[in-house]
């Protein structure tokens, strides 16, 4: 015997609460709708109020297509002609309604054939998706302007997979370097810098905050090419994780900087500008930021004690001080900022492009680095600096000289404030 069988006695009825099935197609929050002869035989209030009608008037209507806007017309009649006829069983597709008022309104419609009365017809639903085709829109906009400038960008932007082979690069990237989506972004790089662009990718992966490199290229004529890179690693979780970058064409200013130091305007010992090498480029730079109408920041910095590091561990060691201070600069500003010793124990610096509320975070960036270094550095003395700063705004006229005697006005004002 079965070990669930009863012996054959009757199971108890089981009493299931059925849903008013009238009052939820009433209350609908889509529009429902039953179509014969091209005319609306039923309609729920959902539909009715879409299109600005009450119940009883939508009935009325002498013919469906008045509800539909004079272009799409013809593709509706077809659709209803095609159900009716057996032609298809059920579609989905959109076409643009006309409200009472005159107004329209973007309707998607999933609908089948059905009965009425014996007869054929098309029941379905009705969807109004006005700001849903309102945000597609806008996003295709914003999509197509990312790409205008994505294409149109003077520098070089890509992606890549963490392996490093190109997902997308732009046009300026495509015609100066010759490379395109699905190859590796080391076939543009010259053979020397190969490996030192394997760790770039791999430093992308470790430092989600992104970095910034120099690497040399060879360009589609032929020519060998330095170019500043940024990368940051992108992750999402709808995308495999990638590394986007941009890469700017900077050979003319390293051209420039290896003329300079032809020129000894660069200080021997610590390989910074000289005060003629920061005169001569921030000249050039505060007449850009004039054009521009830019503000810009200057830096005037003194190293701290450096006569008593002389006296008491000798000259060697206020040298080895100086290359210190010299180092801290450099990890404490971008490679394009013009930063140069500009005599004895002081230095200055011309932070390119900075924004105008960042002074006070550059400041804070070389105390944090300072921190670092003697926290690491294994000196028998500490390091610290005095930094004065000068903000240039472009209906000043100052010159350079001007700059550089308010930042010291600055530092010494500090100063007086320690003692």
């Amino acid at each position: 015997m079965n070990p669930h069988d009863d012996g054959g006695a009757a199971a108890p009825p089981i009493s299931v609460a059925l849903p008013d099935f009238d009052a939820l197609v009433e209350r609908a929050v889509v529009g429902l709708y039953v179509v014969q002869d091209e005319r609306l035989v039923y309609a729920n209030p959902r539909l009715a109020a879409l299109f600005g009608y009450s119940v009883p008037e939508l009935l009325q209507l002498p013919n469906v297509l008045t509800l539909v806007a004079e272009h799409d017309r013809a593709t509706v009649k077809e659709m209803l002609r095609r159900r009716v006829a057996g032609e298809v069983e059920a579609v989905r597709y959109t076409w643009c309604g006309r409200r009472r008022d005159g107004s329209t309104v973007d309707i998607e419609v999933l609908s089948g054939r059905t009965e009425w009365n014996g007869r054929p017809a098309v029941s379905g639903t009705i969807l109004d998706i006005t700001e849903r085709r309102r945000e597609e829109e806008a996003l295709r906009l914003r999509e197509r302007r990312l790409r205008q400038l994505f294409d149109r960008a003077r520098d070089v932007v890509f992606s890549c997979d963490l392996d490093g082979r190109l997902t997308s690069i732009n046009h300026t990237g495509e015609r100066l370097l010759g490379v395109t989506p699905g190859q590796p972004i080391a076939d543009a790089v010259i053979d020397e810098d190969r490996q030192r662009a394997t760790e770039m990718l791999r430093e992308a992966q470790r430092e989600p905050a992104g970095s910034r490199h120099e690497l040399s290229v060879r360009a589609t004529d032929g020519q060998c090419l330095t170019f500043e890179v940024a990368i940051q690693l992108h992750a999402s979780d709808d995308r495999p994780a990638e590394i986007l970058g941009i890469a700017r064409d900077i050979t003319r200013r390293k051209l420039e900087e290896e003329a300079l130091r032809s020129l000894t305007l660069v200080d021997e010992l610590t390989g910074l500008y000289n005060r003629r090498g920061f005169q001569t480029l921030a000249e050039r730079h505060l007449q850009l930021a004039m054009r521009k109408q830019r503000g810009v920041f200057l830096l005037f910095c003194d190293l701290d004690g450096l006569k008593s590091i002389n006296d008491t561990y000798g000259h060697l060691e206020g040298d080895r001080a100086l290359v210190d201070a010299a180092a801290i600069l450099r990890h404490s500003f971008r490679s394009a900022d013009i930063i140069a010793r500009f005599g004895g124990d002081e230095f200055t610096v011309f932070p390119l492009e900075a924004a105008d509320e960042c002074g006070t975070l550059l400041v804070k960036r070389l105390e944090d680095n300072i921190s670092t270094h003697n926290a690491t550095a294994g000196r028998v003395y500490r390091l610290t600096m005095s930094v004065g700063i000068a903000r240039f705004e472009p209906d000043s006229a100052w010159s350079v000289q001007q700059l550089i005697e308010a930042a010291d006005r600055h530092l010494y004002a500090i100063r007086r404030t320690r003692s």
